[in-house]
């Protein structure tokens, strides 16, 4: 893989005379399947405001996921097309770090739109002590960004520390995927419903735990838990409730279990269409706390797993007993939390925390963006 990368690298460099095609943006989702996450966004904003008018390029690393859509082409990541489509790309929009095979020319702009809203883990220079490989070209990779989209100012602050970044760079326009949660989508709600086969009354458990570098290769929950939590869910509502189980996309587990209640969330691919119709949260670590915390409903942590990774994996950067969510044990202790949450004033406790945090979310991510690239 590295000489490939090296090949591809000087190829590139002996083609640097080859124009750049502004109207060119290429968008990849790190390690993802489907059209998803920020970049996916900017993607649809892009041709819904000026349609034919940009030359859309999807880069994936599952293209066989991908359905053909008018006006986009989709590429496997670091295939000959890949180099040759990148040669005059004006524009790159990922949503982590930039593919260290391309090199980047004059007129060319590198953006990031980043996975994860709230600053709440430790990222950059503190998590990769222990790589020497990895910490001597971490400056390199990062230094070649021109944008770094920012979801609150705690997230520039100590962003712009972890990556050693010029503040300058930081477009405080809030989360694109997040836009989503300051108007209403009907259409999103039937498309999750029909997708699972479920009626407009049944209510949603979305379960998703995130990913930890420590924990075991493949990591399995007592899905018992959740059958149980779903019965008392249901006795005290009066409603159908189903689980949505969805593993971080660098671990899929298997769902296992034999309550048909209890789905697999990972056969939908878009995240955030499944955290606006869902109406519980129970998860960990994971950055989805903030994107869920915006539709003002509740959210339940499993404490031991965030002692876990506070004591074991990169820790964080606000302290997790700060954090407004309600704390679950573990998920023996669900099916006596998860009925209590009506008790709860959650509009203000996030409130409050979006003010402490310095929220940038207003709904209009995508369209300052847009404004940016365009000018």
């Amino acid at each position: 893989m590295k000489a490939k990368i090296r090949i591809a690298r000087l190829l590139q460099y002996l083609l640097f005379f080859i124009p750049v095609k502004k109207n060119r943006i290429m968008f990849y989702a790190n390690n993802r399947k489907g059209y998803v996450c920020n970049p996916s966004i900017l993607m649809e904003s892009f041709w819904l405001k000026h349609p034919g008018e940009y030359e859309l390029i999807w880069v994936t690393r599952f293209p066989e996921t991908c359905t053909m859509r008018t006006g986009i082409t989709v590429v496997r990541q670091r295939s000959l097309s890949y180099f040759k489509l990148f040669l005059r790309c004006g524009i790159f929009i990922t949503n982590d770090m930039i593919d260290e095979a391309l090199v980047k020319k004059r007129g060319q702009i590198f953006l990031t739109t980043w996975h994860g809203g709230g600053a709440y883990k430790k990222v950059g220079k503190e998590t990769i002590n222990e790589d020497k490989t990895f910490a001597a070209n971490f400056d390199k990779w990062y230094k070649r960004l021109d944008y770094f989209v920012s979801s609150c100012q705690a997230c520039t602050d100590m962003y712009a520390e972890a990556f050693s970044l010029d503040r300058k760079i930081f477009l405080e326009t809030g989360t694109p995927r997040n836009d989503i949660f300051f108007s209403k989508h009907p259409e999103i709600k039937k498309r999750v419903q029909d997708f699972y086969h479920i009626s407009e009354q049944t209510k949603i458990l979305l379960f998703a735990p995130s990913f930890q570098m420590t924990a075991p290769e493949k990591e399995q929950y007592d899905l018992r838990y959740l059958s149980e939590t779903i019965d008392r869910l249901e006795e005290a509502t009066k409603s159908n409730w189903i689980v949505l189980y969805r593993s971080h996309y660098f671990r899929e587990e298997t769902n296992e279990s034999l309550d048909e209640r209890i789905l697999d969330g990972n056969a939908y691919y878009e995240m955030q269409d499944l955290l606006y119709t869902s109406d519980l949260l129970v998860t960990d670590f994971s950055s989805c706390i903030w994107d869920f915390a915006l539709t003002g409903r509740p959210v339940f942590l499993l404490e031991n797993r965030l002692k876990e990774y506070e004591q074991m994996d990169r820790g964080f950067f606000v302290p997790y007993d700060t954090w407004p969510y309600l704390k679950c044990k573990d998920i023996a202790a669900l099916p006596d939390m998860a009925v209590k949450y009506r008790d709860e004033d959650f509009t203000t406790l996030y409130k409050q925390h979006f003010e402490t945090m310095g929220s940038f979310e207003k709904g209009t991510a995508c369209e300052q963006i847009l404004h940016i690239l365009e000018n």
